[in-house]
């Protein structure tokens, strides 16, 4: 192929391949590179990647306080889509697209498509719930400012060590503009989603 053709993202910038080979510089992939990478088996021989900026990540392990707290929250927010009836379905660890150079899992998204074929479309997602223990830092950080800048409405951090829920709305650039905590026990409210709450009792 032309070489003077080739695309790549820089700092989430477009370049050609003239001004790539200019200069040292980090090279990140599109989401069909991730994919074709992924469906090649280049990621098999770990638990879980995702595609955050442009760069492959890989996600710890579960373990049993993880899962017990991301399965309770689950349920109570598919029963609570449910009982809506608004056509919102919760859903666990689903490829997001989020374009260019984003497909995160998170733990639990709120969407309103019920995923099929292929990715959740980023402009589905009502909200988003990562569940931290090691985690905490990247999910309140590089996680936050990517799902903000993606313009999701709304994402929760379940903080398994500290026993609360961080709740950030209203994303403003590469942030939320709200932010509240919830200690584990109290009931969370949605500040998106008229009507939409759950219990956290139990998550821990």
């Amino acid at each position: 192929s032309d070489l003077s053709a080739l695309r790549r993202y820089d700092n989430g910038n477009l370049m050609t391949a003239p001004a790539m080979l200019s200069r040292p510089h980090k090279a990140k992939l599109t989401i069909e590179d991730f994919v074709t990478l992924d469906r090649s088996g280049a990621f098999d021989s770990y638990s879980k990647t995702e595609l955050i900026n442009g760069v492959i990540y890989v996600v710890n392990a579960q373990y049993s306080a993880h899962m017990k707290a991301k399965v309770r929250l689950l349920r109570r927010l598919a029963d609570a889509c449910d009982n809506l009836g608004s056509g919102l379905e919760a859903w666990s660890e689903g490829s997001v697209e989020l374009k260019p150079l984003s497909m995160p899992e998170p733990d639990i998204l709120v969407t309103r498509e019920t995923p099929g074929e292929g990715t959740v479309r980023g402009e589905t997602v009502a909200l988003i719930v990562e569940v931290s223990d090691t985690t905490l830092k990247f999910d309140l950080g590089k996680k936050a400012m990517l799902y903000a800048s993606q313009g999701v409405p709304e994402y929760w951090v379940a903080d398994l060590v500290a026993q609360r829920i961080v709740r950030m709305w209203a994303p403003e650039g590469e942030g939320y503009a709200r932010r509240d905590e919830w200690a584990f026990g109290a009931r969370v409210e949605s500040a998106t989603i008229a009507g939409l709450g759950v219990e956290t009792a139990g998550l821990k």
